[in-house]
């Protein structure tokens, strides 16, 4: 069987999108796990090649013309995950160019589950939803000697984030905390101030960075509110870089809906696209991003 595929990139990761509703076996259709499917196109070596396989269907809805969108996200070791925020776009950005979502705003239904998320339309590649509030457990950390904050963030996955500040403990050592602090399921991601509204953050390699930016955002505003900045205006708009493997990657929050036509300034990301983030504790995290396509091709199973 040949599967038709598009590859499609969101802030430094790529994924596999497979259009169900191309599909000619209903076997396929309806159990995206036969065969391996999402384990064989991921392979690098012999597949594709990918961070996510995500799998799109589509019903008519009555008296519309419209659709009702669904996604379903694999890993490439089989497992199915709870759709990204990096799935969310592509779905998105497919169904917008195929005409199954108007251009207004689109709604994709999360497997097993009634939630539905709402994604408006900012441009033709661009797309903002709101994403809860996630719980945040302030920490204090005792380096050599030393405190330093940090939190507990619970966003799709926990995360340990920590921020560096001038005579507190090295960078290095306050990393080495967090990596033993989160030997069981969070990750760890180690904040560093570079500007007056820049901050750069380091985590493992495989760390979803939309995610990631969101969690360093959190804390940097966290680290304002409960101390004095560490530097003048931090509690303005902030950017977030990441700086691990893959290049400089970089978020920043937004005041508003930012101007998707904005082709300078903080918001310009050098790795394919941009993204703003806008933590409000009464209205969610409100997150715009872009996806991008790489190429599209068939794959023989």
């Amino acid at each position: 069987m040949t599967l038709a595929f598009l590859k499609l990139h969101v802030a430094g990761h790529d994924f596999i999108l497979i259009d169900q509703d191309r599909l000619d076996g209903s076997n396929v259709k309806y159990q995206p796990t036969q065969n391996g499917i999402a384990e064989l196109i991921l392979d690098r070596r012999c597949g594709v090649g990918g961070d996510g396989c995500i799998f799109m269907a589509s019903t008519r809805d009555k008296g519309s013309a419209e659709r009702s969108l669904s996604g379903r996200l694999f890993a490439s070791d089989g497992r199915e995950l709870p759709l990204s925020p990096d799935a969310l776009l592509c779905i998105a950005r497919l169904a917008l160019d195929t005409g199954r979502s108007g251009t207004g705003t689109l709604h994709i239904q999360a497997p097993y589950t009634e939630s539905v998320y709402e994604l408006k339309t900012i441009d033709s590649r661009s797309f903002m939803f709101t994403l809860p509030y996630p719980r945040v457990q302030p920490l204090t950390l005792i380096v050599d000697g030393k405190t330093a904050n940090a939190y507990r963030i619970q966003l799709g996955a926990s995360y340990l984030v920590s921020c560096a500040v001038p005579n507190g403990p090295g960078s290095k050592r306050v990393r080495q905390a967090l990596l033993a602090m989160g030997k069981t399921d969070a990750i760890p991601l180690m904040l560093r101030l570079h500007a007056k509204d820049i901050i750069r953050y380091v985590g493992p390699e495989k760390t979803d960075r939309m995610e990631g930016a969101v969690a360093a955002v959190l804390a940097a505003g966290f680290q304002g509110l409960t101390a004095e900045p560490v530097v003048p205006g931090l509690e303005g708009a902030i950017v977030a870089e990441w700086r691990g493997r893959g290049g400089a990657v970089s978020y920043a929050s937004f005041p508003a809906v930012p101007d998707p036509n904005h082709t300078s300034g903080p918001a310009t990301l050098i790795d394919r696209g941009r993204f703003w983030v806008n933590p409000d504790r009464n209205r969610g995290i409100q997150v715009v991003g872009k996806a991008e396509y790489v190429f599209d091709g068939n794959f023989d199973l």
